[in-house]
């Protein structure tokens, strides 16, 4: 039954159909907001739910194989790899590191990878010289032969042997030998290299005088494979035509079995055969390999040289039993506060959460399928890409149902109410979803690693939060409507009504953001390189040497909790090729009281043998910062070019006014919520910037509803400016305070349950939901009215003459 089930999914996965079922949807898509017939647009979007659902719940299946997890979830290997210069041969300088270096080198370590089998790692570049490789599920052993494979710079040279180099002196020595050791003059135009052979278990090494002249490269090879014949290894090796006539160019004046040519490949003499015959041609075959593998290795090598070398800079193993445990900590959390933010709904809109409970459920299906459709890689902060997505996703919602009841209790009729309610909802949701997609489109274009990671999901999700909130629940609604399901609504309404003078609290609200500004700054003034982690300062590499012993990583942070440092100590449980590892990253001049410490509190650490020694061997060594630094560089780059995307629409849609204070409130919440972590004593990590990124996500997203609002009410109202814009803010009021709680009880809970791993990020975005909200009503719309008031203008009147108008984008839902 189960291989029935899997036959009839590979049939229903082949491309080709697949490719026609996305086509048919996007045109019945079109078709849906492209027609005005309600019964039609009920039918259309109903076979786009079913349609989009059954294409997700395909490339699901089965789960296991079709999602793939990061690193940080499912264990592997990693190695950051530095791309080093080349060396001018004419003056032996080291030639400046182009971009184009870089990206070549990328390319070639892809070509690599993906010969060796590893289809689902992928090099990344980060910062200016660097590349980050990271293996999901990799062992220690297959890490270890990738290694050999990357740091294989390949450059392959074809020269030829000086016979002279060959003949014995008195001493017995040949001429090259003699050379070597200076007991001879160098001879114009020709080096010494070493040629090592092993024989019968002897080993042999030859001296030889080789030509400074290549004849040809790597360059010239047209294709290079492994070759078994008669007992031997051996790899084939085909030349260009220009290759092929430079060998015959090399080969034709030589003798048969007096003259030889040499391979060199790195600068190492890997064969130096005799001609039986001349001229050779494109054909040839390179000898003394001792395994099919290293045969293999080697030729895929050749075929994808690198033009400059390359070092491993930093190399990690982490245990796959670390990101289960990750994995369940996240899944819990996840449900129970998705559980929470589901039984609010229903609570507190009753039969109308039902609807808004489903559409949630497809746009997570949405984003899970999207994710394993295309191939995208799940990381820890791509989960936060995902809460911040759904986050949204529930916002859009309570805007639709806020809206539903203020009609209602208008005393329009229930149809008229909902298509009303999300007429005038559509136009804050897609500024909203469009800002926040902005930033995420940025981060995607100008990240790398965990940064793509955040960006991917949350693109995904964004459209996936656009999909549900918008069509699946006004079909569901339609059908309610036709079906005559609902006869009426009614929703609890903890949140009254409130008329409350927000714009006259400004200088109040402006001393309370100052102070507490003035506060981080000083915070961070005070504790100096204390206010940043090991990630961006850099510091020292503890290494236990377990083998086969296991350690808790819990145990050893609960540990190290007691232990008064420069730095918080960063712990990892990892393995390798010797067995279990337990590295502690801490600060410079921390590591002897935490190897004291540990030896002293943890009985396994602590063993002694028969001499007295610790069984447990310890190694430190000196990790760099660059890496960390890097990825601030990039996230802050990718961050503002997103305030400055965000900036220029907003001054599109609304006016710069209201450009600028997003842009302001934005800015007060990423610089506050990082300087509060640092305030309460925290160290800023790569973690936080990830959280930033989720909060600046977040922020907008609260402040466009509440823009939008106060945009309708002055195009709509008379009266005072002032008066106006505290009446919209007290409308939206009910929604800031409904959204915030239930996302903030989602991450309250993954502070708690997430484990040590998601607790600084949940415990940054708490802050940080909780500051954005307070800017949405306190920061932003003061900054809106200041900046209108002092140009002397109109706010209504620059609202009016907005050049996009609300109507430019308003399709019927």
């Amino acid at each position: 039954m189960l291989s029935s089930a899997l036959l009839a999914v590979s049939i229903l996965k082949d491309p080709i159909l697949l490719f026609l079922s996305g086509l048919a949807l996007l045109v019945l898509f079109f078709w849906y907001f492209a027609t005005d017939y309600e019964a039609r647009k009920r039918n259309i979007g109903t076979f786009l739910i079913f349609g989009i659902s059954a294409l997700c719940v395909l490339a699901l299946y089965p789960p296991k194989e079709t999602l793939n997890l990061g690193i940080d979830l499912a264990g592997g290997s990693s190695f950051t790899l530095q791309v080093k210069p080349k060396i001018d041969a004419s003056n032996n300088q080291p030639i400046p590191i182009t971009k184009d270096d870089v990206e070549q080198a990328k390319i070639t370590i892809q070509k690599r990878l993906d010969a060796y089998g590893t289809k689902e790692a992928t090099p990344v570049t980060q910062g200016t010289d660097k590349i980050l490789v990271q293996m999901p599920g990799m062992s220690p052993e297959s890490a270890a032969e990738i290694r050999k494979l990357l740091e294989q710079v390949a450059r392959l040279e074809v020269r030829k042997v000086n016979p002279e180099g060959s003949q014995p002196g008195p001493n017995g020595k040949s001429l090259a030998e003699r050379i070597k050791d200076n007991e001879e003059p160098r001879m114009p135009g020709y080096k010494v290299y070493e040629n090592h052979s092993e024989h019968e278990g002897v080993k042999h090494t030859e001296y030889l005088l080789l030509s400074n002249r290549v004849a040809w490269t790597g360059k010239d090879v047209q294709q290079a494979y492994p070759e078994a014949m008669g007992g031997g290894v051996s790899v084939g090796i085909t030349l260009t035509n220009a290759g092929g006539d430079k060998m015959i160019a090399l080969t034709k004046d030589l003798e048969p079995g007096k003259d030889r040519i040499a391979v060199v490949l790195d600068g190492e003499v890997i064969t130096a055969p005799g001609l039986r015959e001349v001229p050779l041609g494109k054909r040839f075959q390179i000898d003394g390999q001792e395994s099919l593998e290293e045969a293999r290795a080697l030729s895929n090598a050749l075929k994808n040289p690198l033009e400059n070398p390359l070092e491993i800079i930093d190399e990690r193993t982490v245990s796959p039993t670390l990101g289960a445990a990750v994995v369940q900590q996240g899944v819990w959390a996840g449900a129970i506060g998705l559980s929470i933010t589901a039984l609010f709904v229903l609570i507190y809109y009753r039969a109308a959460g039902l609807v808004a409970l489903f559409g949630l459920a497809v746009n997570t299906l949405i984003i899970f399928g999207c994710m394993a459709m295309f191939g995208f890689t799940f990381t820890l902060p791509g989960i936060a890409g995902m809460i911040l997505s759904i986050g949204m996703a529930v916002d859009a919602n309570v805007l639709i149902y806020e809206r539903l009841r203020e009609e209602i209790a208008a005393g329009k009729s229930l149809k008229t109410a909902i298509v009303t309610a999300y007429e005038k909802a559509f136009t804050a949701i897609f500024d909203s979803n469009l800002t926040s997609f902005i930033t995420a489109a940025i981060l995607l274009w100008m990240g790398s690693g965990t940064i793509k990671g955040f960006a991917i999901t949350l693109v995904i999700g964004i459209a996936a939060s656009m999909f549900s909130a918008i069509l699946v629940t006004r079909v569901l609604f339609r059908w309610s409507n036709d079906l005559n399901i609902f006869k009426k609504l009614s929703f609890l309404n903890l949140i009254k009504s409130t008329n409350i003078d927000f714009l006259s609290k400004t200088k109040i609200s402006y001393i309370v953001s100052g102070a507490l500004i003035l506060a981080a700054i000083g915070a961070v003034t005070m504790r100096g390189e204390k206010s940043f982690g090991i990630d961006f300062m850099g510091g020292t590499l503890t290494e236990f040497q377990l083998g086969e012993k296991h350690l808790d990583q819990q145990e050893v942070e609960a540990a190290l909790g007691q232990l008064q440092t420069e730095k918080r100590p960063v712990v990892q449980v990892e393995k390798s090729i010797t067995g279990e590892l337990l590295t502690v990253r801490s600060a410079k001049g921390d590591e002897g009281k935490i190897e004291e410490h540990l030896r002293s509190t943890i009985p396994l650490l602590g063993e002694k043998d028969a001499e007295g020694k610790n069984v447990v061997q310890m190694s430190t060594t000196a990790v760099s910062a660059a890496l960390g630094k890097d990825y601030l560089m990039e996230s802050g780059l990718a961050l503002l070019l997103g305030l400055l995307g965000i900036l220029i629409y907003i001054t599109i849609r609304f006016e710069f006014s209201f450009a600028l204070g997003g842009f302001v409130a934005l800015l007060h919440d990423v610089v506050l919520s990082a300087g509060l972590v640092i305030l309460f004593g925290g160290e800023l990590s790569l973690i936080h910037v990830g959280a930033l990124l989720t909060i600046a996500g977040y922020s907008i997203n609260d402040t466009i509803v509440i823009f939008d609002r106060i945009r309708e009410s002055l195009r709509q109202g008379d009266g005072d400016v002032k008066q106006l814009m505290n009446e919209a803010i007290n409308a939206t009021l009910s929604r800031t305070v409904l959204t915030s709680l239930t996302t903030i009880a989602t991450v309250a809970i993954l502070s708690v349950f997430g484990g040590s791993a998601l607790k600084d990020f949940s415990f940054m975005i708490l802050i940080g939901l909780l500051i954005g909200t307070y800017s949405s009503i306190f920061i932003a719309s003061p900054v809106v009215l200041w900046w209108s008031q002092r140009k002397g203008g109109s706010l209504r009147k620059e609202i009016m003459h907005t050049s996009l108008a609300e109507s430019d984008i308003q399709p019927v839902p």
